[in-house]
């Protein structure tokens, strides 16, 4: 029997946030309680920096809420951060001098997939990794 910590299940949390610049402390938190809870530990470091790196840019380039889902399948963790803001961001090579501009290389560098999907109104960044063995 299956229960609701097993690797294997599948399960979705999501989170809409205000736009404020405390958000991305409460959706680390969030997601730091979940991977916890459900036994993804092995995730929690690489995930809570990428998704605040992405929450940051929704606060950033974006003026309304955002919307954040969390989704462990039997195979993944994927997070998705939705907002209204306009553009396809891709990830740059800053100069060293920047104080800007890092965060996309930082999930294409942690991310097993990642991507940009966009829609009328806005877009969705989104993530995914999988669970490592831990020793």
């Amino acid at each position: 029997m299956r229960t609701p910590e097993s690797p294997n299940s599948r399960w979705t949390y999501g989170i809409s946030i205000p736009h404020d610049p405390r958000a991305v402390s409460v959706v680390r938190a969030t997601i730091r309680s979940i991977l916890n809870v459900t036994r993804l530990n092995c995730l929690v470091d690489s995930v809570e920096l990428m998704v605040s790196e992405i929450v940051t840019n929704a606060y950033w380039h974006s003026s309304t809420e955002t919307y954040v889902s969390m989704e462990r399948t039997p195979d993944d963790f994927r997070v998705t951060v939705w907002d209204h803001g306009q553009g396809t961001p891709t990830p740059r090579t800053p100069a060293d001098s920047d104080e800007h501009g890092r965060g996309l290389g930082i999930v294409e560098a942690y991310a097993d997939e990642w991507g940009v999907r966009t829609y009328p109104y806005g877009k969705a960044v989104w993530f995914s990794v999988a669970p490592k063995e831990e020793a």
